[in-house]
């Protein structure tokens, strides 16, 4: 997450690594508590509303940039104390 609000990492590469991980956590029947779970579902909802082919997107889709500012701000979010 970091890695794609730093631009080190692609949306495309951040989207595929991201949903990589989640396949590999269902399969292992892991799960997380709230309010992680929470959080981490805002980036995992825009991810499914994102096409990581440009090619492929169409309008109403989520954008490059409005993908980066919802994990930015779920990071921040994060970051926050208790």
């Amino acid at each position: 997450m970091e890695a794609l609000c730093e631009g080190s990492a692609t949306p495309e590469s951040f989207a595929r690594g991201w949903l990589a991980a989640r396949r590999r956590a269902l399969g292992r029947r892991e799960r997380l508590k709230e309010p992680l779970g929470r959080l981490l579902d805002r980036v995992f909802y825009a991810l499914e509303d994102y096409s990581i082919d440009p090619a492929l997107r169409e309008e109403g889709d989520v954008s490059d940039d409005e993908l980066i500012a919802i994990v930015r701000d779920t990071l921040q979010e994060m970051k926050k104390p208790n």
